[in-house]
Formats: structure tokens, C-alpha cells, sequence
């Protein structure tokens, strides 16, 4: 009787405390939380190496990030030499050749990388002590054979040759020269004359002015006791020698003094990268430093910002638009908002981009938005913390930029205390519109003319041109007039004969094609197989694996790739089975092609003819060869622009084939 008293007692207690929780209002959020990351234990050895040890014994993992605090330098006429010495290091050492190294990394399950500012590594807790070592052994005994040297500069320059015409590539690069100049540690690049200038013995003197102890950091995470960590780094880095300090001058960059727009003209652009670039003196000792990053995430930082909803869900003009703030203690730091849009809408955006910087200046951003940035900071910062890596880049920016020992654990609640005001502020100062490099990178005979038209606030927009190094240029000429009479089927028409005439193209009832290039020491075949009755099979494989495979015939037409099929319908099996035709100059649509004018081709006037929305054909006005394709494609909802140029013609029983399409190597070809 008792019990059952008591059990009712209990559920009338709580059936009264259930009435009295009105769900419908949302509970009061609580303060923000302080991080605690693990303070790091630390001692300094004799030749000036820092160790830090933050332990975690949750896991049986331990991880060591070395990291060596060198300054900004310019590498100048052998631009390069520090990507190089980075792929050099870690391969095997003077103690194990590299495969037995590798062997034993694999072995293990670990990982481990090196590169030309420090290495990092991380393995089970059993395994910690010889991965360790190893790390040490390939820091401070490289091998630097010269094979493998060699094997990286050829590499370096395939990389940089393939580059070559990539809008991206071009965009990036003039990007850093306009914001820092090209006699500034990030404003040089890296070039093949530059490349080819590195010798073995560059990156050796390289490795010895860069790898030594005194800036040097060890800091280690996980599960480990602080004294099995100060010995084990005592035993293997205990006696890195010391070194001395290196200091280097370079200098700093300036923002422009009005508001301009520069355009690098690149003819096989499909659509226009936009950057609209500032530099600025702030570090995280500053206290603007908090209200800067929601500002920039505000404007920028994602799906839920100003730049995106703006340029992508209202106006169409791009998969997505973003910003960017760089913070850098060693020299400048930079804002970069940019986009990625069609020609035609190009100049639109640049405005937008520009409104909206413009806007976040002059306006009190909403109290919900800043709730929301707040909150996804927040949420991002938190899962950084299951990354080891980011906890000793934490520890290492603590000890480097003498930031106060609680920097990391109070960010959040520094975060929390930004206010309306302190945006607008930050915004005025850091994020001035009238101060901005707006570059425009994308082909200039689509967007030229609407971009000298641009107008901001009232005022014009000032332009200048760069050719796609940052050299300065005067206005280009696009395109030269056609000649009187010419169409697009004498164009066709001249290729047709250029290549074997009409009526040995005809004859011809299979083509095929197998096209090979090496890539990091792997073969890549393409093999196309083609008949005249619109048949055509093309399989991309690797090392004698299909990984992809497309099949096109006049009923149908499917892509498979890695055992996945994907059939064609609609628009796109009318396209492949375009496609399928053995010479489709031989079979072209007048309606749907349309000779577009004299452009410049690698130094070379070729028609231009629009194929499709998504490809475009070059025919060397000196012989109506085909020297160049463009074509456009969406993958994952990026648009992606692949340029193929034809080159080395040669007679295959009668009909010129091209023997050499850049991107793809050699092909062999038959009928």
C-alpha cells in the first residue's frame, strides 16, 4: 500500500511538472560554450626546437604535426624550387630506399607527408614511436636522388603544360599578381622557364636554409603521456641542428586607388571567372579580427549568404558565389568575392558582386542573420576539433603570432559578443567598394563591350587589360572580318578536302581511334570505335581497367561508368548520336551551326564555328584544318570547359588525321 502510495505521489509529480512545460515556446538559448582544445604542455630543447603535447586518451591514435615558422620569401627566376623540394621530401631516406619506406608506411596504416614547410603524421598508438622515427629519419636525412628529381620536374612541367589554357589556372594567377604584385612571395608564380632554371642543387641549399630546429615545432595530439613524448622527440630530433634565422624584404601590396575592373582575355572561355579583390593589415591580435570573419561569412561564407542569394537563388547568374578573407601575419591579408557566370550575364554580375560589398558597408545587416552566421561558425569550429591537425595548427598559431594562451577555447564567446554595429564598422573599413581589383577573366569578344558600358554608384568603372601572365596589354581585337561570300559550308567544304575530299570520307565504314597518355606514371587509354552506320563505342580506361564506357547507336545510347549505366534520353541522345557520325562536317546541320567569325588560335586565325551550346570547332584559316575544340559540360553541378587542340597531321590510308591532341597524348589511328 505504501509503494503504491509512493508510485503515485512520483506520477502526479511529474504529470504536474509535464503541465507546466509549454512546448509551443522555444527555449532560451544558453551562453556560448568555451572550447577547451587541450592545453598544451611544452618544452624547448637547447637547439630551439618547441615541443607541444596536447593528450587525448580517448582513442588509442597519436598524431605529430612538424612545423617550421620560416618567413615570406621570393623565389624569383626559380619560382618553383619550393613545390619541388616539398614532392622530393618523403621519399625514402639516405637510411631506407623509398619503396621499403613506403612498404612499412602501409604496412602500418599510417600516414605520413612531408613537404617544404614540415611534415605530418599519425598512426595507431603501438605504431606511434617508429612512425615517429621514420618521420624524423626522411626530415633530416633525405634522399634527394637525382631520378627522382627528374621524375618531378618532368611532372611539374606536364602539370603546367596541361594548365596552360585553363580559365582557372590563368584567373588564380593574375588574381595573386593584382592583389600582391609579382615580386611578392604570393604574387610570383610558378613557370616552365622557371622550372627548367631548378637544379638538384637549388633545393638541397634550399632544404638546408629551410629545415632546421630553431622555429621549428613539434606538437603532438592524442594518446600519449607528455614525458614518452618529450623523449621520444628528444631522441630522434634532440640533435636537428640549430640553424640560424633567415629574414627576407619584399614589398607590400597596395590596394588600387579607385575602384577598376581588369580583363584577361582567354579565347576558349565558356564563361567568366569574376574576383573582386582587397588587401588589408589585420591578424588575429586584432580586435577587429572577430567582427571581420562574420562579416565576411555574412557576405559570402555559403549557401545561406548575401553573395549567394543574390547572384545565385534571385538572379540565375551562377552555381554559387562566395567570399573569402585570407588572414595572413606575415604579410597582407586579402577579401576575395567571386563567381564563376555566363558571358552574357557577366557585367550584371560584376555589379551585384560589387552592390552587395557595397551594401554590408551601409547598411545594418538583420539580427537573424546574424543569429544564423553566428550559430554556423560555431557548429564548423566545433567539428574542426575532431581533426588532430587542426589542433596542433591551434597550438602552433598560439605560439607564432602571440596570440593569448585561451585564444581557441575563448573564440566562441569573442564571436557571440559581434554586434549589428561592430559589422558595419568592420565592413567600412576592411571591405571598401571604391578600393576593389575587380578581375574579369573570360573571352573578351562575348563580354568586352558590356564591360566597358559598367557603371557603379553613378560613376564608370575605369578598364585595363592583362594577358593571362599579368602583363599589362593595350585593348585586344577579337576577331578579324570575314571575307566577302565566305559561309559556313565553304568552311566546311575546305576542311572536307583539306583532310581527303568528300568522297573518300564517304567511303570510309569504320574509324577507330586509341589515344594514350601517361599521368603520374599510370597509362590512360581512350579507345573510339566508329561506323558509318552511326555506331560508335568509346571506352576511357586506366592500366588496362575500363572505368568508363559510352555506347551510341541510331536507337539509343548509354554511359557506364564503373559498372553504373546511364542511359540517354531526350536532348542528350540526340546529341551522342550526333556525335556518332565517322566525319560530322560530312552530315552538319546548316540550321544549327553557325560560323561565328576570325578568331586567334594559339597565335593562329582560325574560323570559328558554334557547333552546339556546348561546343565550339577552330578551322586554321591557312588550310581549313580543325585545330582546336571547345567543349562544355556540367559535373556535379559545376560547369567544367575541356579545350582539345589537333595538331601533327598525317596520312592514314589516304585521309589526314590528326597524331597529337593536347590533354590526351598520342593516338594510333586505323580504318
Amino acid at each position: 500500500m505504501i509503494r503504491a502510495l509512493i508510485v503515485l505521489i512520483c506520477v502526479g509529480f511529474l504529470s504536474n511538472v509535464h503541465a507546466q512545460v509549454d512546448r509551443s515556446v522555444q527555449p532560451q538559448a544558453g551562453p556560448a560554450p568555451e572550447i577547451n582544445f587541450g592545453t598544451p604542455k611544452e618544452h624547448t630543447f637547447k637547439n630551439g626546437l618547441t615541443l607541444l603535447v596536447v593528450e587525448n586518451h580517448k582513442l588509442p591514435q597519436v598524431s605529430v604535426s612538424l612545423l617550421i615558422d620560416n618567413p615570406l620569401y621570393v623565389e624569383g627566376d626559380k619560382a618553383g624550387a619550393s613545390g619541388l623540394l616539398g614532392r622530393m621530401m618523403g621519399k625514402g631516406s639516405k637510411n631506407i630506399p623509398k619503396d621499403d619506406f613506403e612498404e612499412e608506411i602501409d604496412f602500418m596504416g599510417a600516414r605520413l607527408n612531408i613537404n617544404s614547410e614540415g611534415a605530418f603524421a599519425s598512426s595507431l598508438k603501438r605504431y606511434f614511436p617508429r612512425v615517429f622515427e621514420m618521420m624524423a629519419d626522411a626530415v633530416l636525412h633525405p634522399s634527394f636522388l637525382e631520378e627522382e628529381f627528374e621524375k618531378e620536374v618532368n611532372k611539374t612541367l606536364e602539370g603546367i603544360k596541361s594548365n596552360e589554357k585553363d580559365v582557372k589556372t590563368a584567373a588564380r594567377r593574375v588574381e595573386n599578381i593584382l592583389s600582391y604584385g609579382k615580386n611578392h612571395p604570393l604574387g610570383e608564380y610558378v613557370s616552365e622557364e622557371s622550372v627548367k632554371k631548378v637544379t638538384l642543387e637549388d633545393l638541397k641549399k634550399l632544404y638546408e636554409k629551410n629545415f632546421h630546429a630553431l622555429k621549428a615545432y613539434v606538437i603532438i595530439v592524442g594518446d600519449i603521456d607528455f614525458d614518452s613524448a618529450k623523449n621520444l622527440t628528444k631522441q630522434y630530433l634532440g640533435n636537428w641542428d640549430k640553424g640560424e634565422l633567415v629574414t627576407s624584404e619584399f614589398t607590400e601590396p597596395e590596394n588600387v586607388s579607385q575602384t577598376q575592373i581588369a580583363l584577361v582575355e582567354m579565347p576558349n572561355a565558356v564563361q567568366s571567372e569574376i574576383s573582386v579583390l582587397s588587401t588589408s593589415s589585420i591578424d588575429r591580435n586584432n580586435p577587429d579580427y572577430y567582427a571581420v570573419i562574420i562579416a565576411n561569412q555574412i557576405l559570402g561564407g555559403g549557401a545561406e549568404a548575401r553573395l549567394f542569394l543574390n547572384l545565385r537563388e534571385d538572379k540565375g547568374y551562377t552555381y554559387g558565389s562566395y567570399s573569402r578573407y585570407t588572414v595572413n601575419h606575415k604579410t597582407k591579408s586579402r577579401m576575395r568575392a567571386f563567381a564563376a557566370v555566363r558571358n552574357a550575364v557577366t557585367d550584371s554580375a560584376v555589379v551585384q558582386l560589387l552592390y552587395e560589398i557595397d551594401r554590408i558597408n551601409k547598411e545594418m545587416v538583420t539580427e537573424d542573420e546574424l543569429k544564423l552566421v553566428k550559430e554556423k561558425y560555431a557548429g564548423s569550429l566545433i567539428r574542426s576539433l575532431e581533426n588532430p591537425q587542426n589542433i596542433a595548427n591551434f597550438a602552433y598559431e598560439i605560439k607564432t603570432q602571440k596570440l593569448p594562451d585561451n585564444f581557441y577555447n575563448m573564440l566562441l564567446k569573442n564571436i557571440q559578443k559581434v554586434s549589428r554595429e561592430d559589422i558595419i564598422r568592420v565592413s567600412k573599413k576592411y571591405f571598401n567598394p571604391d578600393h576593389m581589383q575587380v578581375l574579369v577573366t573570360g573571352k573578351g569578344s562575348d563580354i568586352l563591350t558590356s564591360l566597358e558600358n559598367i557603371e557603379f554608384n553613378g560613376q564608370p568603372i575605369p578598364l585595363s587589360y592583362y594577358d593571362k601572365y599579368g602583363k599589362a596589354t593595350e585593348r585586344p581585337e577579337f576577331s578579324t572580318p570575314l571575307p566577302e561570300g565566305l559561309s559556313t559550308q565553304k568552311v566546311l567544304d575546305g576542311y572536307i578536302e583539306a583532310i581527303g575530299g568528300r568522297d573518300p570520307l564517304s567511303n570510309v565504314k569504320t574509324k577507330h581511334m586509341l589515344l594514350e597518355a601517361t599521368m603520374q606514371g599510370m597509362t590512360i587509354q581512350l579507345s573510339n570505335r566508329q561506323t558509318s552506320k552511326k555506331q560508335m563505342s568509346v571506352e576511357v580506361s586506366m592500366m588496362g581497367n575500363v572505368m568508363q564506357k559510352t555506347v551510341i547507336n541510331p536507337t539509343q545510347a548509354y554511359n557506364e561508368i564503373q559498372g553504373r549505366k546511364i542511359e540517354m534520353k531526350g536532348v542528350d541522345l540526340e546529341n551522342a548520336q550526333k556525335e556518332a557520325s565517322l566525319f560530322p562536317e560530312l552530315v552538319a546541320d546548316l540550321d544549327q551551326i553557325s560560323l561565328k567569325g576570325i578568331v586567334s588560335v594559339d597565335g593562329k586565325d582560325a574560323y570559328e564555328i558554334k557547333w552546339s551550346d556546348k561546343k565550339t570547332f577552330y578551322y586554321a584559316v591557312d588550310g581549313f584544318l580543325k585545330i582546336q575544340m571547345v567543349e562544355t559540360m556540367e559535373i556535379q553541378g559545376q560547369i567544367q570547359t575541356s579545350t582539345t587542340s589537333f595538331n601533327d597531321y598525317k596520312a592514314v590510308e589516304g585521309i589526314l588525321i590528326p597524331q597529337n591532341y593536347h590533354g590526351y597524348g598520342t593516338p594510333k589511328n586505323g580504318f
